[in-house]
């Protein structure tokens, strides 16, 4: 976790400063010394120099870790034992740090360390070291591959010098005999040994003790002495206590009589011929050793509790035993379930999706695998290539949404200027009102929804004015605006139009002494 945390942190903060450092720079560049008078969007730009800071963060920082790697591996490639011992140890031990660096993932570091173990333990082997640092990495060597490893030597040699072990230092006697399946005579004595003195029988113990008595070690007597009273006392019946009473009743041990009871009735139920013949052997010569009437007591008690069995019969699967021996006979293939045929399509499509996600991703990492073999030229020119195809991905997506703005924003054409007449002298003020009517309606209710109207959209001064019509009823006539002269009133007028907010309109002209909320006289003149 420790080596994720820092890989991540470490390419993070590259990046980041390299963002800030390069990137700031060539906008710098860009915007205030290359094109300082245009304007133009660089978010291409951008992009560009986020992907390029985090090829160089990301990928270019971990080419060059391993590319370093390389040529310190390389130049330790030949070393033995004619070179100065200690320049090159000091070399291994700063190469092993360094697989431990930022530069690396967990996994590669793994990798990278078990390269360095294996061609440090063989230079320590080839220079005859033996001290705690050299079993350090002799024990790193032989985990990797315990079964083929010259390395066992040392380990045993520096294990056998007496002393009680470790928990760690017992299971690693234990990987080595298991990885010579149990063969190893030498670590099995050892082991028992250990294991006696420390008058330890467990279920990891004994496989040890069993192959210790059989091959006959100094300690065999003294195990049996050992185990044999606590096997009897459980009243063990199995095969490795079975194994155990056979070595022991030659030495004539106490407790001999219960040990061929045991050993005659295994041989009489018969279920030893089966699952070990040899030992199913050994126990008859046992059996035949008894005298006759021992041996007739001990068949007529085996059908005995043959026949007792057939008449009384023990129930021990229960229900819960019953729902887990379905699911292990659906699962085993053996019936499907009901359930299980309900929904084998839905899961035979999600087992084939998973199938085909585990093949990409194993292709992925093989492909991934096979380019960090690769010569460093060879990555340089494939990282460059796959940018150049990113930039002109980026490239041609801001393309086409530049021709979406173009297509959705008309191109506005350039108006041509016409020439204004020169303006109309200022008329006097000639003791005159002037306000814009822009309807009338015959209901009040008319007339406040255009007043309503007009109001959201920001007219202030509006008055409604009442007048008789002649067909009977009141006009509703609705007027914006006190001004002093017609050109003011016709400014607001073709303000209103070009805001579309108004339609038609009439300039009301009236003497100052009357109320333009009240007047009925009207000019002529209509606009829009």
């Amino acid at each position: 976790m420790f080596q994720l945390l820092k890989y991540f942190l470490v390419r993070l903060g590259i990046s980041l400063s390299a963002l800030l450092i390069f990137g700031y720079s060539v906008l710098y560049l860009v915007h205030e010394i290359a094109l300082p008078q245009v304007e133009f969007d660089d978010d291409l730009i951008q992009w560009a120099l986020l992907l390029i800071c985090t090829f160089f963060g990301f990928l270019a920082y971990g080419v060059i870790g391993e590319q370093r790697f390389h040529n310190a591996f390389h130049a330790l490639k030949d070393a033995g034992p004619l070179d100065d011992q200690e320049e090159v140890t000091q070399q291994f031990e700063n190469l092993l740090r360094f697989t431990e660096s930022s530069y690396f993932l967990p996994s590669q570091a793994r990798r990278f360390r078990g390269l360095v173990v294996r061609k440090y333990a063989d230079y320590l082997y080839s220079i005859g070291r033996e001290e705690a640092d050299a079993l350090k990495i002799y024990l790193k060597a032989f985990l990797q591959n315990p079964k083929h490893s010259k390395f066992r030597a040392p380990l045993l040699s520096i294990l056998s010098q007496g002393g009680d072990l470790t928990e760690s230092e017992i299971d690693l006697l234990m990987v080595m005999l298991k990885a010579e399946n149990f063969e190893d005579d030498v670590i099995i004595n050892h082991l028992a040994s250990v294991f006696l003195r420390q008058k330890k029988l467990t279920g990891k113990t004994e496989p040890v003790f069993l192959c210790a008595v059989e091959n006959e070690s100094r300690d065999a007597q003294e195990i049996l002495h050992f185990i044999v009273p606590i096997l009897l006392a459980n009243r063990r019946s199995d095969v490795t206590a079975l194994r155990f009473y056979l070595h022991a009743l030659p030495l004539h041990m106490p407790g001999e009589g219960p040990m061929r009871e045991i050993v005659a009735r295994n041989y009489c139920e018969e279920y030893l011929e089966a699952i070990d013949p040899v030992l199913h052997e050994k126990c008859g010569q046992a059996f035949h050793a008894l005298d006759s009437g021992q041996r007739s007591a001990i068949q007529r008690s085996v059908e005995d509790s043959r026949l007792s069995g057939k008449v009384k019969k023990v129930t021990f699967v229960t229900r819960d035993d019953v729902r887990d021996i379905s699911l292990w006979k659906a699962r085993l293939g053996i019936e499907k379930s009901i359930a299980g045929k309900a929904a084998s399509g839905v899961l035979g499509c999600f087992r084939w999706l998973g199938n085909a996600g585990r093949q990409l991703l194993l292709w992925t990492v093989d492909g991934l695998a096979a380019f960090g073999r690769t010569r460093l030229t060879v990555k340089l020119v494939s990282l460059a290539v796959v940018g150049l195809l990113v930039f002109a991905g980026l490239g041609g997506i801001e393309w086409k949404r530049t021709q979406k703005r173009a297509i959705k924003e008309p191109v506005s054409l350039p108006q041509q200027e016409v020439a204004l007449p020169p303006p109309l002298p200022r008329p006097t003020r000639n003791g005159k009102v002037h306000s814009i009517q822009i309807a009338a309606v015959t209901s009040a209710k008319q007339a406040d929804r255009v007043v309503k109207t007009l109001k959201k959209n920001g007219v202030k001064e509006i008055f409604i004015v009442k007048s008789p019509r002649s067909s009977g009823g009141d006009w509703h006539k609705i007027r914006v605006g006190k001004f002093d002269t017609k050109e003011d009133a016709l400014q607001l007028a073709k303000r209103l139009m070009d805001d579309k907010t108004i339609k038609n309109y009439f300039v009301v002209s009236l003497p100052k002494t009357e109320n333009p909320e009240s007047g009925n006289r009207q000019s002529s003149l209509k606009g829009g």
